[in-house]
């Protein structure tokens, strides 16, 4: 693909364009476009909390939120079971999909993750 890019420089000599194959252009506009839907995906499953569009992906393809969200925060299970006080072999059970997560375990979670307890529930 590198190949087929025609760059047009500016007057210092910089990089100001890229000319691309139709195809090319059409496939990144695409992805784009996807990246732009599952945001808005995310944001409104989310309550407008706003995600980095890999988490909004995450989300969006089913994996469970409270792991998709403490790595995003970048937080082990044992680091959010001390912040939390919620047992690391609790939060283990509802990443798992073994145990279903409580309203007040939830609230407990996400005030330590910094996200709302109904991101969690979801």
């Amino acid at each position: 693909m590198a190949d087929k890019v025609q760059v047009i420089k500016n007057e210092r000599g910089e990089a100001a364009y890229a000319v691309v194959p139709w195809d090319e252009y059409e496939r990144l506009r695409g992805a784009a476009e996807e990246d732009a839907r599952l945001i808005r995906l995310g944001n409104a499953a989310r309550d407008d909390e706003t995600f980095p569009a890999e988490v909004a992906k995450r989300l969006v393809g089913g994996e469970p939120a409270l792991r998709v969200f403490r790595e995003w925060r970048g937080v082990t299970q044992a680091a959010l079971g001390k912040k939390s006080g919620v047992a690391m072999q609790y939060i283990s059970q509802i990443e798992r999909g073994s145990r279903n997560i409580g309203k007040k375990v939830a609230a407990r979670l996400a005030k330590a993750l910094d996200v709302s307890a109904d991101a969690l529930r979801d």
